[in-house]
């Protein structure tokens, strides 16, 4: 845990204090010391000077210690004399004549003899056992020559009494300097502190929520100012996000609530974020209890939960219909999708649409069952009348023109019946497959030649009728992943609309080939095309292009339905180029073989 900015800036204040007094102080008090010592140089030389001639007039006179001992006196200093031989002649304080040789060993001494200069030295004393400052002058005889050496000499301890003295002036001057530098520097620290813990409590009250408070500049530190307009600007930014996050949850909110569909979603540790009302009531679940909960333990399906596991591992969206018993036997079509985090671009979970379409299955299982039995029944009588109008022609020979005429009207509209009966059947069937319900499609590996070979035999006789030739162009290794009579009769309609609307003399092309990684199967015919705009509509139920012409060549308006119906159920897509007077090539493009999903479908 860190430090108050208070207890971060003055620690700090004070070693700067410390640091500028205290060595300002030493510096200090050394430089008075040495002035000191000077001061007393100077004055020790001085008066030496000045008793120089009395002293050098009284050497070897009778009044010689008198006027030594008056000097002396008068100096307040240690008087001491020796001779050139070094012998001393007097000394104010001690027993001159058991002194030991004064000569050149001592540096004042040496300066004064050999060099005839003044000589100043500060050392210990072995008479006085002290430091001394001694200074000593030569002194001359009237022709000049040397006759001895004046010495005076003082105590050091008188400097350093006198520092001491000073020393405790200036140690209770820098206490008294340091007692207020440290107040001034209390006062800059809670002067810099104070705003900037009056924004950390703004911005703990913003945090628990109040947005609307604001920090009013308390100081007159721009950058300190600068923070707290910061600080306000971050607020309303806050503020307007937050805004914009609540509007965004209440629209989410009210879409999710108005959805028809169940709406789930999870993180990627499989825990509930988002269940709509749909959901619940779809699904039987306790809306405020199954957020946060993970989706094992609000779904106690297994299908369900391996269909949101499989949409985690895979990352890829999916659907799938599943059966289950929630108040009786439902349907549902659960679609479920990949939630990208924005900032690593990582899966953060997934959401799934439950729809219900029990009621959906039950009317188209109805509607099939109610057109299956009707073209049933139908079936029966058409069988009946076509048996009728053939035994009537085999009976009657001599049958009046006019009655031959109504039975051959009677037997093409029921043969144009049965035929419609019979794609009905077929169309209803494939709708059931598409819905996992009725007849079963089985897919495996077939030659795309022999299919197409077999629907050209097979509509051979119309076409040779029809005076169109049929030609086959396909690569016998060519190989797709199909139902083969599902794909031969999906063939035989688009070469039965080819040769019904191809001229007499004319030829229909029938090609397989590959194409862009698809199986591509063309059937092309030169007849009156059709235009752009019908392009999309003529796969539709009962469509016709020219409803009078499509009658009259006995169509029942439902063989390219039955076309686009087996297409879908193999993966494929089925679409026309044409343009009017330019004939029309029907296209039919196929997975190849390893890219089909399975090769058994039900």
């Amino acid at each position: 845990m860190g430090k108050r900015i208070f207890f971060q800036i003055y620690p700090g204040f004070l070693l700067v204090i410390a640091l500028t007094i205290i060595p300002t102080a030493w510096f200090a008090t050394r430089i008075f010391r040495e002035f000191y010592l000077e001061s007393l140089r100077d004055e020790v030389l001085v008066r030496a000077n000045m008793m120089n001639p009395r002293v050098a007039q009284a050497i070897g006179k009778n009044e010689f210690a008198a006027i030594c001992d008056a000097i002396a006196k008068t100096a307040d200093a240690r008087v001491t004399v020796i001779n050139p031989q070094g012998s001393v002649l007097y000394d104010s304080e001690g027993d001159y004549e058991a002194m030991p040789d004064h000569s050149v060993a001592r540096p004042e001494m040496k300066a004064a003899m050999i060099d005839r200069r003044n000589g100043v030295a500060i050392r210990y004393s072995s008479t006085l056992l002290k430091d001394m400052l001694y200074a000593a002058e030569p002194l001359f005889n009237a022709k000049g020559e040397l006759i001895g050496v004046l010495r005076l000499s003082l105590p050091v301890e008188t400097v350093d009494t006198n520092i001491g003295k000073l020393n405790f002036k200036l140690v209770f001057f820098a206490f008294i300097l340091a007692v207020l530098s440290m107040l001034l520097g209390l006062l800059i620290s809670r002067r810099l502190s104070r705003p900037i813990e009056n924004i950390r409590r703004a911005v703990d009250v913003m945090a628990n929520g109040n947005l609307d408070r604001k920090i009013h500049p308390s100081s007159n530190i721009e950058e300190i100012n600068a923070l707290a307009d910061a600080v306000n600007s971050l607020a309303v930014q806050q503020k307007l996000r937050i805004s914009d996050i609540t509007s965004r949850k209440n629209e989410l909110g009210a879409i999710l609530s108005s959805m028809k569909e169940g709406v789930i979603a999870v993180d990627s540790n499989f825990k509930v974020i988002i269940v709509n009302r749909s959901a619940a009531e779809i699904l039987n679940l306790d809306m405020d209890s199954a957020s946060g909960h993970t989706l094992y333990e609000v779904l106690r399906n297994p299908r369900m939960q391996k269909f949101a596991e499989n949409i985690l591992a895979s990352r890829e969206s999916g659907e799938e219909e599943i059966e289950c018993t929630f108040d009786g036997k439902r349907i549902l079509v659960m679609r479920g999708s990949i939630m990208i985090d924005e900032e690593g671009g990582e899966p953060s979970g997934a959401v799934i649409v439950i729809g219900d379409v029990t009621r959906m299955r039950r009317l188209e299982e109805m509607r099939r069952d109610f057109v299956a039995n009707v073209s049933h029944e139908i079936k029966t009588p058409v069988t009946a009348i076509k048996a009728s109008v053939e035994a009537l022609e085999e009976s009657g020979a001599d049958l009046p023109e006019p009655l031959r005429k109504f039975l051959q009207i009677i037997e093409r509209h029921a043969d144009r019946l049965e035929a419609l009966v019979s794609d009905v059947l077929s169309l209803s069937a494939l709708e059931s497959n598409s819905s996992a319900q009725g007849m079963r499609f089985t897919f495996k590996r077939e030659k795309v030649a022999e299919i197409l070979a077999t629907a050209k035999e097979l509509c051979r006789a119309k076409a040779e009728a029809a005076g169109v030739v049929l030609e086959l162009d396909c690569p016998k290794e060519l190989e797709v992943v199909a139902d083969s009579s599902l794909l031969e009769q999906a063939v035989m309609n688009l070469i039965d609309n080819a040769v019904k609307y191809s001229p007499s003399g004319s030829s229909v092309r029938i090609t397989g080939k590959t194409s862009d990684e698809q199986v591509e199967i063309r059937v092309t015919d030169h007849g009156c095309g059709i235009d752009s705009k019908e392009h999309e509509r003529i796969f539709e139920r009962f469509y016709r292009v020219d409803k009078a012409r499509s009658r009259k060549l006995g169509g029942t308006g439902l063989g390219l339905s039955i076309v686009k119906h087996i297409v879908l159920a193999h993966e494929g897509t089925v679409h026309v180029e044409s343009e009017p007077g330019q004939g029309a090539s029907f296209v039919i493009e196929l997975p190849l073989p390893g890219t089909f999903r399975t090769e058994e479908k039900a």
